[in-house]
């Protein structure tokens, strides 16, 4: 069976994490069949959102520690598997498609890495955010010392990480963790919802614009960065729609060129 369930709606691609066993807990083999899922998503033409979740009663719940207790790994296999992980939250955070993660139970450690990763958190009012690394004896990744206080502020990612504390998905939200918290039951539609405004903007201009985000560090380098990127979008089949349409009051169908 399949770690990751790759499934498509339309412009809508959707990965879903599969060992709800082990609470869909990382392995080796999850993280290379999700940047193998990445990889299709982002080179399928009609792609433009996708859609990182859990089957079963969780997102991720981070490291799978009972593997971690009973198997016998080389340096080299411990690196390839710390390695992979880090390869999956920067391809997340860096491809050209947004990311939403759809939280729909617990995402621990590596699966709130994933999660915060994205462009995009919607959570289940029920569900669990959190980052036990430190009461666990082990460490954080996924850049998520850069980018958790970029999100949330210096000192609520402080607190969060050191002391481990669990959210539920209202207090997500209440510190920008999350865009929304809705209940379980209606967060499959808040998330289509949300992943169908996004494929109806413009593609190019969406990737330019995540590109920057993380990228931009100042004023100056901001101002130019915009300058070049609107310069090469204004020569776009996309930038000429959006003005046709905006004249002919009707909607723009965007073709990501």
């Amino acid at each position: 069976m399949s770690t990751v369930l790759h499934s498509r709606d339309g412009s809508v691609h959707t990965l879903t994490l599969n060992r709800p066993d082990r609470l869909n807990a990382v392995s080796t083999d999850l993280y290379q069949q999700i940047l193998a899922g990445l990889d299709e998503a982002s080179s399928a033409p009609e792609a433009r959102v996708v859609v990182l979740t859990g089957a079963g009663r969780a997102f991720c719940v981070g490291a799978d520690q009972k593997a971690h207790h009973t198997q016998e790994r080389t340096r080299a296999e411990i690196r390839e598997y710390v390695n992979l992980g880090q390869q999956v939250c920067r391809r997340i955070q860096t491809m050209d498609l947004p990311v939403i993660a759809a939280v729909n139970g617990y995402a621990l450690g590596a699966g709130a890495e994933m999660a915060t990763s994205a462009d995009f958190v919607v959570i289940a009012d029920e569900a669990k955010i959190g980052f036990p690394e430190s009461s666990i004896g082990t460490y954080m990744g996924g850049g998520v010392t850069y980018r958790l206080p970029r999100l949330i502020g210096l000192r609520r990612a402080q607190d969060l990480l050191t002391l481990g504390a669990w959210l539920g998905g209202q207090d997500a939200q209440a510190i920008g963790l999350a865009r929304a918290s809705v209940p379980a039951g209606k967060l499959d539609d808040a998330v289509q919802e949300l992943a169908q405004d996004i494929a109806s903007k413009a593609p190019v201009s969406l990737a330019r614009l995540k590109a920057s985000l993380m990228d931009v560090t100042d004023l100056d380098l901001a101002l130019m960065r915009e300058e070049r990127d609107l310069l090469s979008i204004m020569e776009t089949a996309d930038w000429a729609e959006g003005v046709a349409s905006f004249a002919d009051r009707r909607d723009p169908v965007f073709v990501g060129r």
